[in-house]
């Protein structure tokens, strides 16, 4: 079974319900009250899983470990979501998401980059295909307010 292509499916479906939530929030309260509110309703599922994981946190990982998946959490859940926010405030939902979802392009090359991954023909035509499709989203505003 494609376990792992089940849950990328899986994140880009909730990634998708995220823009659609905030819109609706917006009007009623600003980016960073939203933004505290998303970080804070997620507490409770994370104690969740820091109840149920047989062993405790300090014996599974290492100080090094923990520096990475802090850093990992400061940039995405964090700073990645209140330009979320601030994206969709701004831009809309249906505007914003196509340029949130460029991120497969920093992360190749990012992993290019700092993680010296390789760069299959495959991977780099799906980047190529989704910088046509933000190109081509983006430019039709233009277009369309030209007219």
């Amino acid at each position: 079974m494609f376990y792992g292509e089940l849950f990328a499916l899986s994140a880009a479906c909730l990634w998708g319900m995220s823009p659609i939530f905030i819109r609706k929030g917006l009007p009623y309260a600003s980016v960073s009250v939203g933004l505290l509110c998303g970080l804070g309703a997620s507490l409770p599922l994370m104690a969740l899983v820091f109840a149920l994981h047989p062993r405790s946190v300090t014996q599974v990982i290492t100080p090094q470990a923990a520096l990475w998946f802090i850093a990992a959490g400061i940039v995405g859940p964090c700073l990645g979501r209140m330009c979320n926010y601030l994206g969709v405030a701004h831009l809309g939902a249906a505007k914003s998401t196509p340029l949130v979802n460029t991120a497969p392009l920093f992360t190749t090359v990012f992993a290019l980059l700092f993680l010296q991954e390789d760069i299959s023909l495959k991977i780099l035509s799906g980047i190529l295909s989704v910088v046509a499709g933000v190109v081509i989203l983006t430019g039709q505003n233009r277009w369309e307010g030209r007219r």
